[in-house]
Formats: C-alpha cells, sequence, structure tokens
C-alpha cells in the first residue's frame, strides 16, 4: 500500500506539478477530466478526455487517474446519485415508474409478458426515463464539479508552486548567506 501511494506521489509531483505546463492547463486538464468522468461514456472516458485535453492545449497525464473516479466499483453511486439529480430536475419519480413495473411483472405469471405489447411499450418508456435522467443528472453534476475542479486545482497548483519558489528562495538565501560567513572567516583569519 505504501508502494503504490509513493508511485501516485511520484506521479502527482514530477508528471503533474513540475510539468511546464501553467496551472490554468493543469486545472484545465483536471476540469475537462472531472466533466468526461461523470458522463456516462463507461469504455471510452479515458481516450475522450485525453483527445479533448490535447484540443484544449491541457495537461494530458492528469487527466487519466481523474477519468477513472468512475470504475466499476464507484459507477453505481456515482450514476445513481446523477439519476436522482436529473429526475429531481425533471420533476420525475423514478419510485412511482419502478413500483408499476414490477407490480405489472408480478401481476403475470411466467414468462406471458415478454409477448405483450404493452409490458415492453412500458418498460421502453422506463429506459427512456432513466435515460434522460441519467444524462440530465450527469451533465449537470460534471458542469458543476468541473469548475470546483477547476479552480480549487488552479489554486492548489499555484499555491503549491509559489511555497516551493519561497522555499527555494530562502535555500539559496542560506547558501549565499553561509558562503559570505565563510568568506569573511577566511579573510579574518
Amino acid at each position: 500500500m505504501r508502494r503504490i501511494r509513493l508511485q501516485w506521489r511520484k506521479l502527482v509531483i514530477n508528471k503533474i506539478l513540475h510539468a511546464d505546463d501553467s496551472p490554468h492547463q493543469i486545472a484545465l486538464g483536471v476540469g475537462i477530466a472531472t466533466f468526461v468522468a461523470l458522463l456516462p461514456l463507461v469504455g471510452f472516458q479515458t481516450l475522450i478526455a485525453v483527445a479533448a485535453a490535447a484540443a484544449a492545449r491541457a495537461n494530458k497525464a492528469v487527466c487519466v487517474p481523474i477519468v477513472w473516479i468512475t470504475n466499476p466499483v464507484t459507477m453505481g453511486p456515482i450514476y445513481g446519485g446523477c439519476m436522482a439529480v436529473g429526475g429531481w430536475l425533471l420533476g420525475r419519480s423514478n419510485s412511482h415508474s419502478r413500483d408499476a413495473l414490477l407490480a405489472r411483472i408480478r401481476a403475470h405469471e411466467g414468462l406471458a409478458q415478454i409477448v405483450d405489447w404493452s409490458f415492453w411499450r412500458e418498460l421502453g418508456g422506463l429506459f427512456v426515463s432513466f435515460g434522460a435522467d441519467l444524462w440530465v443528472g450527469c451533465l449537470v453534476l460534471a458542469t458543476v464539479f468541473a469548475v470546483l475542479g477547476y479552480f480549487l486545482s488552479r489554486w492548489g497548483v499555484g499555491s503549491y508552486r509559489e511555497r516551493r519558489r519561497q522555499r527555494l528562495l530562502r535555500r539559496e538565501l542560506f547558501r549565499i548567506q553561509r558562503r559570505s560567513s565563510r568568506l569573511a572567516a577566511d579573510k579574518a583569519g
């Protein structure tokens, strides 16, 4: 576990924070990757994020780990939350539609409902409703989190680089003082 943490730290510090890219380019990469990560484009997210980052001249190295936020373990909660937000924004109650479909399935015996056109029409309507709820929720949350990710990462990269610059200046000042005190001691002695 420690080795993985050190590898991630090395990636973040060496490939992202010390990259020749500006804080804006790094933050833009974070924003793009966050936006794409929250869209239901499973399997294509990495490719889309890296291509969008290349087109926008953003940092591409930051895209890959952020896009992997949505993985098989986290997809359920993320997309479930997006669907709930989308249903709320569209003013729909998904639980009512699901309950109606489940009641319809239970009302039929065996597989007889499969040949009934109204069953398939209800099922199709339910999937369209879920799809609309999912996409609306994903687009809204992706936009909100991408904007937050951009501004937070731009601030974070800028403050990290400023602290590092100050630390290097203090170190250089200490070296100069030490060198001048040695020279003064050599002249006095």
